[in-house]
């Protein structure tokens, strides 16, 4: 071997060296940086609370659930973690839908209205500003653990809220199968639904690029629970004026499939209330963010949940207390499709107690049940408001949802 070929082999060991001590190395630093940067609370990309580094305990050391839980906090707390994210997901859609066109190239009988654009979501019908979702099969044995669950509780309620999750756009006359056997498994004194009769009225009241109902459909919904939990429209809060801002909202679809196709600014209405107060996860502080938004002042991030910093986040419990007396209690088991028209709900009732099954226990420590916490907190009625995955999902289904 000649001196030249020599020196070459060794250079080239040493930049192998390198390479593989940067590869090692580079993790490290970003690791070692996440004190420096802090912790973020919430992924705006995937629309979820992100984990948080661990506490250290010899008990859960030993166990190795403080192994599992650095493993799930680091992935979501590196620095550059989301940039690296997005590349694959956009890498992975594009894949998704070029195997949706040669499949639809081959097969041409199996075309429908529905165009992929990501895993599970869609336009529909050449709609390049609105992402939907299609029906899917739920869990029903969770939906009758959940029914069981109410059973011992005379007075309730369930508000069905139909949206892209059930409502299949291409036979909309078709019979919803998952809210028949919702209404039949729990069999409750009262129960009513919100209509999605074709894709035209889920466009009227529904956000483009999010799961939730605007402003417009969140106000119809009250007045159809407020007949439901009452019996009548007397007392019924009406609508202020509806407060428009410069905002585009790319709601968590957007989020979740880097489709920022929305063209529609953030809206919500305004309400004449008595005065209230809440308390969330047993501290006494406002929900929502209503009053600043009024007075423009939002977030405008292009990716900024609005519905979310306006209406109120998730929480396992929150508290509504109007002050007055004889009107009774209202237990409100929901997601948060209910976050715009808690407080409406609430003003029908002395106290009303908002629980969101996906969070309770983590902040309660211990599982929610109906019965005990009615008979706790005196209460009388009870409502269950949501979509099909408050009935069919357990656990959280995303973060800030």
């Amino acid at each position: 071997m000649s001196l030249q070929t020599e020196k070459q082999k060794k250079s080239g060991l040493r930049w192998a060296g390198v390479v593989l001590l940067a590869l090692f190395a580079f993790p490290m630093v970003l690791t070692a940086l996440i004190p420096i940067v802090g912790q973020r609370d919430e992924s705006v990309q995937e629309n979820r609370t992100l984990k948080k580094l661990p506490a250290w305990t010899a008990q859960g050391f030993l166990s190795g659930a403080f192994q599992d839980d650095l493993e799930d906090a680091l992935i979501d707390q590196l620095p550059l973690g989301e940039p690296v994210k997005g590349a694959v997901l956009d890498a992975k859609n594009g894949l998704l839908k070029t195997q949706q066109q040669l499949l639809f190239a081959l097969r041409p009988d199996l075309k429908s209205n529905y165009s992929l654009i990501a895993d599970g979501y869609y336009h529909y019908a050449g709609d390049a500003h609105r992402i939907v979702e299609m029906p899917k099969a739920y869990d029903a044995a969770h939906l009758e653990a959940l029914a069981a669950s109410f059973r011992g509780l005379p007075d309730v309620k369930i508000y069905f809220i139909e949206n892209s999750r059930t409502v299949d756009f291409d036979h909309p006359a078709e019979e919803n199968e998952a809210l028949r056997q919702t209404l039949a498994a729990f069999a409750p004194a009262a129960w009513d639904v919100f209509p999605v009769e074709d894709y035209e009225s889920y466009c009227r009241d529904f956000y483009q690029t999010d799961h939730h109902w605007n402003c417009e459909g969140s106000y119809e919904g009250y007045q159809a629970v407020y007949r439901l939990l009452h019996g009548t429209e007397e007392g019924m809060i009406p609508a202020g004026d509806t407060v428009g801002t410069d905002a585009v909202f790319q709601g968590s679809y957007a989020r979740q499939t880097h489709d920022l196709c929305a063209d529609e600014t953030f809206a919500f209405k305004t309400f004449d209330l008595p005065k209230f107060t809440t308390e969330i996860n047993g501290r006494r502080r406002a929900y929502g963010n209503t009053a600043m938004y009024a007075r423009g002042k939002y977030p405008t991030d292009s990716l900024a949940n609005h519905y979310a910093n306006c209406f109120g986040g998730d929480f396992g419990q929150i508290i509504y207390d109007f002050g007055t007396e004889g009107k009774g209690k209202l237990l409100l088991v929901a997601s948060s499709y209910s976050n715009p028209i808690n407080a409406l709900i609430a003003a029908g009732y002395d106290q009303t107690y908002v629980v969101d099954l996906r969070y309770y226990q983590e902040w309660a420590g211990k599982p929610f049940d109906p019965v005990s916490y009615c008979e706790e907190n005196g209460i009388g009625t009870v409502l269950l408001l949501g979509d099909v995955n408050l009935f069919f999902v357990d656990g959280p289904e995303e973060g800030g949802e």
